[in-house]
């Protein structure tokens, strides 16, 4: 037995959920057509996510567009921050969004794992970094960092001994989030 269809299957990732709240929280208020753009989708799908992020409690609609609520804000708090670096030789792709991991060192193994999440989730790979002893290291620890990249990353995210750095990395924003995200849900359960 199938069950009837219910409409058509939304055109947008949880990633570009999470991307939207973040472009609202950033711009203060953003217009439905501007994050259509950001967003590489139709403004169909920002309205599908508007109306999911409202019904949520996460966001409200004003003259100047849409902006986040209390509870917005928190939500983007607890759900881990991702901001975009330039990883340098680091990654693959164009486009490089990292996050933090706190405490999970001792949960990556090779890094393989993380990396082939992330090309399921869109990506074009992921890079692991732990921090161990106040340096920056992949998990193999045979490869050094360039001292610029790193200390780019470490001001960006400023990780503490036992956290892991992830790098998603793509031709886009959207997908190098989804492929962080995604690579970040192997260590810990909070993307």
């Amino acid at each position: 037995m199938s069950l009837p269809a219910v409409g058509p299957l939304p055109r947008f990732a949880e990633a570009q959920v999470r991307r939207a709240l973040d472009l609202i929280a950033k711009q203060k208020a953003i217009g439905r057509k501007r994050l259509a753009e950001e967003l590489c989708v139709g403004e169909g799908s920002v309205r599908t996510i508007l109306s999911q992020l409202k019904r949520r409690g996460l966001i409200r609609s004003t003259r100047g567009g849409h902006e986040l609520t209390a509870k917005g804000r928190r939500e983007l708090g607890s759900a881990g921050k991702f901001v975009e670096v330039d990883a340098g030789d680091l990654t693959v792709g164009e486009v490089d969004i990292a996050t933090l991991v706190k405490g999970a060192t001792s949960k990556v193994r090779h890094g393989i794992e993380q990396r082939d999440e992330a090309i399921k989730a869109g990506a074009e790979g992921a890079t692991v970094l732990i921090f161990r002893n106040g340096r920056l290291r992949f998990p193999d620890g045979f490869f050094k960092i360039a001292n610029e990249t790193a200390e780019r990353l470490m001001t960006s995210l400023e990780p503490e001994d036992g956290d892991v750095i992830i790098i998603g990395t793509a031709s886009d924003a959207v997908k190098a989030e989804a492929g962080a995200r995604a690579a970040a849900r192997t260590l810990h359960h909070f993307a």
